[in-house]
Parts: structure tokens; C-alpha cells; sequence
């Protein structure tokens, strides 16, 4: 094998790029992360909606530097308008400041050694048995392994998985609105029937400010400006961004030249909700355990796509 520049290089600083850099870089590895954006964390696109167990099995201390609030319960709305309260009277989950949150996890890599690049996009992941390599606007680096954590574009798996077609993504726009009007200790949960694709939510940040988001594989615009007369006419719009959700089943990408993939881009993602930091988190640790007993102590795949299916069992049974 040649001289690398780095034993692993992530392409991806949200979070299952970070928590792959945080593991394999614990256990001894030479990580690089480049970032397409200036800033880990931005844009913001998600609720940031996590369960506290689910930051537990992460390895992720709750702190007041990402937290935004603290949830202990959920309301759901059926298509008629009943409605039915889930309260159970304590902490379960948090809202988190998606920026911030990611900059949090960022430090637990960096503190592990880590180094991370942004404003470095990367425009072509280079497999090879021998030597992947990264190749960026400015940079060609190589490594031992490389792992693809660049979300839900697919623009670099496709070099690599030639048959990366996933199915499920669900465009979404969410807004940060004020005069909310809701029980802060709460999210709520609309089934509209006008949204058959997924449903619509408001995630409080405090007693006035919430996260609302409504997903549809069509006319997302004017159904979200819809749910929001009829649910939350009396809210004022602060802020808008678009997104994507993946409710298809995960993609078992299998190691290919070097490479690896985790995250959205791997469908690592739980279907009936659309979120992945914890599921994804939870491959993106295996991902980073694997490719350091893999570097430094030859251990081989077997045992990390054994537990990799485990968990892919969990996302296909919830």
C-alpha cells in the first residue's frame, strides 16, 4: 500500500460524519473532515427534535449550549381533528439548535484529534482496493479508507455505488414562527388528510417560538401555507428553509475500493419520522469502530455488517 495522507477521510461534518470522525479518531485513527459549507451547522435543516435515550446511546452529553427545550410529551391530530395526548410526565426528548448541536459534536471530534476543513467541497470520492482518495476544487487526498457522510445528494456515491437510485425522499419546508400559542412541554402532530405523503408538525422552542414543518411530494408550498391558515393563522413566519425527508428502507451500500457510507446518504434514516441523527448516529459509530479495528488491528467485515444488519432490522421494524 502507498504512503497516505490520512488514515480515514469523511466527506461531511453533520452529525454521522462527526460521530464516524469521533470514533475512529478515539481508537487511534488520523481523521480528516472537509465541509462543503463555511460553517459546521449551517444551513440549519431539520427540527432537531432527539430522544434523550437516543443521545445516551450516542455518547452525547445534554448541554445547555444546543438545547433550546425540553419535551416530556406529544399531541396527535387525526385527519377529523380528534386529537390524543401523550404525556409522559418527564423529560423524554429535547429540541436542539441544529447549528449549534452539529458545532457541539465537532468539538467531541476535534478533541479526539480530528481536523476538519470547511469551505472544501468535495467534488469526486475516488475508490480504489489500493488508495481511495478525495479529490476537492483544490485538493487530491488520499487515505486508507474513505467514508461518504455528504447527505442526501448522492452526487459523490454515485462515482462510487453505481447503482445508488434510493426512493422516499419527501420534499419539506419548515419555518421558525412566533405566537405559537401551544404548551411548550409538547410537539404536536397533524395527519391532514390533504398530507397522505407524511405529516405536519410544530417543535416549540419556548413558550412563544416553534419549529413547523409540513412534507408532501407535491404543491409542498401551498399545502404548508395551508396547514399553516388553518392550524396557525395567528402565527407570523420568521424564517423558511427547504429540505428533504427519506422514509425509504436503508441502502445496504457494501464497502467498495476504501469506501464506506453512512448517514442520509445511506438511508440510515428511521422511515416513520424521518429523522437520523440517532439511527444514523448509531451506523456512523459501527462505521467509525469498524474502520479503525479495521487499520489498525486488521479486523475484518464480518463483524461490523453483522451489526450493521442488526440495526438496519431496527429501522425496517419501527
Amino acid at each position: 500500500m502507498q504512503n497516505s495522507d490520512y488514515d480515514v477521510v469523511i466527506v461531511g461534518a453533520g452529525p454521522a460524519g462527526l460521530l464516524t470522525a469521533r470514533e475512529a479518531a478515539g481508537m487511534g485513527c488520523s481523521v480528516l473532515v472537509f465541509e462543503e459549507h463555511d460553517e459546521v451547522g449551517r444551513p440549519e435543516k431539520c427540527a432537531g427534535l432527539f430522544s434523550i435515550s437516543g443521545l445516551k446511546m450516542l455518547n452525547i452529553p445534554l448541554s445547555q449550549s444546543y438545547i433550546q427545550n425540553i419535551i416530556r410529551g406529544a399531541v396527535f391530530f387525526s385527519p377529523s381533528g380528534r386529537s390524543f395526548v401523550l404525556d409522559v410526565e418527564r423529560p423524554v426528548a429535547v429540541v436542539s439548535n441544529r447549528e449549534m448541536f452539529d458545532k457541539f459534536l465537532a468539538q467531541q471530534a476535534t478533541v479526539k484529534g480530528v481536523e476538519i476543513v470547511t469551505g472544501e467541497a468535495a467534488i469526486r470520492i475516488i475508490p480504489s482496493d489500493d488508495m481511495p482518495s478525495v479529490k476537492t476544487s483544490n485538493t487530491l487526498t488520499s487515505a486508507k479508507m474513505v467514508v461518504d457522510a455528504e447527505g442526501r445528494s448522492g452526487f459523490l456515491a454515485r462515482y462510487v455505488w453505481k447503482d445508488w437510485k434510493p426512493k422516499g425522499w419527501i420534499p419539506i419546508i419548515q419555518a421558525v414562527v412566533e405566537n405559537h400559542r401551544m404548551d411548550k412541554d409538547f410537539v404536536y402532530l397533524y395527519f391532514k388528510e390533504y398530507l397522505k405523503d407524511f405529516f405536519a408538525y410544530l417543535v416549540p422552542i419556548d413558550d412563544n417560538l416553534g419549529k413547523l414543518g409540513v412534507a408532501a411530494m407535491k404543491d409542498t408550498k401551498r399545502l404548508f401555507f395551508r396547514f399553516l391558515q388553518e392550524e396557525f393563522k395567528h402565527a407570523k413566519i420568521l424564517s423558511t428553509t427547504s429540505a428533504s425527508i427519506y422514509t425509504g428502507p436503508p441502502l445496504k451500500l457494501r464497502q467498495n475500493g476504501g469506501v464506506l457510507a453512512v448517514g442520509d446518504v445511506a438511508g440510515h434514516v428511521k422511515a416513520t419520522t424521518g429523522g437520523g441523527v440517532v439511527y444514523g448516529g448509531l451506523c456512523a459509530i459501527e462505521t467509525g469502530r469498524y474502520v479503525a479495528n479495521f487499520l489498525l488491528k486488521g479486523t475484518g467485515i464480518r463483524e461490523y455488517q453483522e451489526r450493521m444488519n442488526k440495526i438496519y432490522a431496527q429501522l425496517k421494524s419501527i
